[in-house]
């Protein structure tokens, strides 16, 4: 194996474990009531989400946003998005500080 081979499978196993550790530190603090910290450790879901559009099916003084089968597919959309987006960073960090 060369050592750019090793390097890119280093990144994604970096990538991947990034992605579930934010992943479920998103979800401990979403269930523990500190909502908004849980959206920005998990920000590729929330950027997501905020790109989809939901209908109001409540009244305009009290809107009611249901999901969407949109909204499923971002969310399944943010995993691999996270894994790229943390294997770049973690590829050009050992690419900087290569032994």
């Amino acid at each position: 194996m060369t050592r750019l081979s090793v390097r890119v499978l280093m990144a994604v196993g970096i990538g991947i474990l990034v992605t579930a550790g934010t992943a479920a530190a998103s979800f401990l603090l979403s269930s523990r009531g500190a909502d908004s910290i849980g959206e920005v450790v998990f920000w590729p879901n929330t950027v997501l989400q905020a790109l989809t559009p939901a209908p109001n099916t409540g009244t305009p003084d009290h809107p009611l946003y249901e999901g969407t089968p949109l909204n499923l597919l971002a969310f399944l959309a943010s995993f691999p998005l996270a894994v790229i987006l943390y294997g770049f960073v973690a590829y050009v960090f050992l690419r900087r500080f290569k032994t």
